[in-house]
């Protein structure tokens, strides 16, 4: 399959040809998509601030970590997401338009890319929403974007761990302290143990194909 050209995907202006993904429950139900913030979607009423609300409720569990505005969110899109060569960000929406999260892929290079910005805004009756969009993206970086090792980084505390490091292998731990970076933004970074003051620390998880191929061999062509 050839790999898709994010850039397109992101300047598409026309709602109808927006990037979704269709994610499935554990039935095979088609329950929500994974659409991708594209310049078509900035006018949509809502978006802004649900992304602003969704940040400043989860700042916590960022490494760098701020006071979220709307205005802060949308210089954010137009002026770093947008344009960036190397990333792609999409909504969690409901056949409905109902919005319920973020998900998106960072330092896309050629053969490795990460997760990034990955929240649940708000809730749903959906059992396990965010492994199956974690899922739907997995499928979507190795088909479409050509990722061998996909990669998730994140903080960690004892009491959260995300559907998407519990689905891969484990690639280390390590600690981290946090610096202040003048507005109000603290920045951590990875350090040795003695420098640690952050009280949590970074997981690291990979996600090789051939694992997801074999868990779920029916989600992807093995070829």
């Amino acid at each position: 399959m050839a790999q898709v050209d994010i850039v397109s995907l992101r300047d598409n202006a026309d709602p109808a040809r927006r990037l979704r993904l269709p994610t499935r429950d554990d039935s095979g139900k088609h329950v929500d998509d994974l659409q991708c913030i594209d310049r078509s979607m900035l006018a949509d009423p809502g978006l802004i601030d649900d992304l602003t609300t969704w940040r400043n409720q989860s700042m916590p569990f960022f490494l760098t970590q701020f006071s979220g505005t709307e205005d802060r969110t949308r210089r954010w899109l137009e002026t770093i997401s947008l344009p960036a060569a190397d990333r792609i960000q999409f909504v969690i929406c409901d056949p409905g338009g109902n919005r319920f999260g973020n998900f998106g892929v960072c330092n896309i290079r050629p053969g490795s890319a990460e997760f990034d910005n990955v929240i649940r805004g708000r809730a749903s009756g959906i059992g396990n929403l965010m492994f199956h969009c974690g899922m739907t993206m997995l499928e979507w970086m190795f088909s479409g974007l050509g990722i061998n090792r996909p990669r998730c980084t994140s903080s960690l505390t004892m009491k959260r761990r995300s559907a998407i490091q519990a689905a891969g292998l484990c690639g280390g731990r390590k600690p981290a302290a946090a610096a202040r970076r003048g507005r109000g933004m603290v920045e951590h970074s990875v350090v040795d143990r003695p420098e640690a003051n952050a009280g949590f620390d970074y997981l690291r998880t990979e996600h090789p194909v051939e694992r997801f191929r074999q868990a779920y061999p029916a989600a992807l062509p093995a070829g």
